[in-house]
């Protein structure tokens, strides 16, 4: 378990690094976590399977954790990155039943 745990959290690690970063806001999500994860998240956030920049799959993580992304909040935490990762990793589940069971 701490294994599996361990490569959530670098995973959330280095998003929370590259959204920091200067290309955050050009450089595809798709480099730092699956497809899979991107277009889900983009068909909540959007209502349409589009790619999503770094920036824009931080803050929509951050949003589907409770992040209420107004200009008095600060940037999100960890507890709220881990809320969005986990409810997101429900979603993929969900899509993967529904694929599976037709």
């Amino acid at each position: 378990m701490i294994a599996l745990l361990s490569t959530v959290a670098t995973t959330l690690l280095n998003l929370r690094v590259a959204s920091q970063r200067a290309d955050a806001q050009t450089r595809p999500a798709s480099t730092l976590v699956e497809q899979e994860y991107v277009a889900i998240l983009s068909g909540w956030r959007y209502g349409t399977m589009k790619p999503l920049t770094v920036h824009e799959f931080f803050y929509g993580l951050a949003r589907l954790g409770g992040h209420q992304n107004l200009r008095s909040d600060k940037r999100p935490g960890w507890l709220i990155l881990w809320r969005g990762w986990t409810t997101l990793q429900a979603m993929i589940d969900g899509a993967d039943a529904t694929r599976k069971c037709g």
